[in-house]
């Protein structure tokens, strides 16, 4: 409630008479349609955000931010011109937040994934755009089903885009954009798999030392030899996509195929641990389910 005191709320009658604007502390709000509790909303997201991101990173909110809401695009202009067709957030310099789009109900969560990206940027950190991209979309808890099938497809024709081509993500079309960003997620899930989310601060720092050898020095690895053992990965987790490549006809039951795969794995870990009840003696200890 302390943050409602600091909030001031004016309409700018000159720009439009529908526009809104809140200014709060170093947050500066606006929509282009008068939306109250979509602005109050984005003001305690953020207060809340940051200081979950500064006690985990150590990234502070310290400079002026400005978020802009349009409920018409039309009204974006030329203020973000680098903006592609698909996306439906943008955040530059760290100093400027712009979320548009259809899906208004995805606002807030938007919000947090650009969030990230302007903490970045507002504390000099430098890392590669696909451990970017994939730890704003983590920690705003987004999953795109369309980019999962994608990453699948494209694991199973070799496909695949090099992580370091994703540094020129804003220009790609939406099918190779969606593929990039599932690309971005699952090496990020991959990373905090394999070394622990504690790896994490390490990697978030603004030094003089670069990201290749910060991360280096961290995993023990070259990026080059995480990107191998990630792509390995996801050969191993995604070989029932191969059946893609199969021709004519079998492509039409290949949705069966995987059905009934997964069915006899289910069912020969059913029967494996039917008998290791048999091989147990009773035991009175009470039973948990998850």
């Amino acid at each position: 409630m302390f943050f409602l005191a600091l909030v001031l709320i004016f309409s700018v009658a000159p720009l439009s008479g529908q526009a809104l604007f809140l200014k709060s502390g170093n947050l500066s709000m606006m929509s282009d349609k008068g939306d109250s509790t979509l602005l109050l909303g984005a003001v305690a997201l953020i207060r809340q955000e940051q200081q979950y991101y500064e006690a985990l990173f150590g990234l502070r909110l310290e400079d002026e931010l400005e978020i802009r809401f349009y409920y018409n695009p039309d009204k974006v202009g030329t203020r973000l011109h680098a903006t592609p067709y698909w996306s439906a957030g943008m955040a530059r310099a760290g100093s400027e937040i712009a979320i548009f789009g259809r899906n208004r109900t995805q606002w807030l969560t938007i919000l947090k994934h650009e969030l990230f990206h302007a903490l970045l940027g507002q504390n000099e950190v430098t890392i590669p755009v696909w451990l970017n991209e994939g730890l704003a979309q983590w920690h705003a808890g987004q999953m795109d089903w369309g980019g999962f099938m994608e990453l699948g497809g494209a694991t199973a024709r070799g496909n695949l885009i090099p992580l370091v081509d994703l540094d020129v993500i804003l220009s790609f079309n939406h099918k190779r954009a969606s593929l990039a960003y599932g690309q971005a997620l699952d090496a990020t899930r991959f990373l905090i798999k394999r070394q622990g989310e504690s790896i994490l601060p390490f990697l978030l720092q603004a030094d003089e030392l670069g990201f290749r050898e910060r991360f280096k020095g961290e995993t023990g690895e070259d990026l080059i030899d995480f990107e191998i053992a990630w792509r390995e990965d996801l050969e191993r987790r995604f070989w029932f996509f191969k059946i893609s490549r199969i021709p004519g006809v079998l492509w039409a039951v290949s949705p069966l195929i995987v059905v009934l795969a997964w069915y006899l794995k289910r069912r020969k870990g059913k029967k494996k641990l039917a008998e290791w009840e048999q091989e147990e003696p009773p035991t009175d200890e009470p039973k948990y389910f998850a």
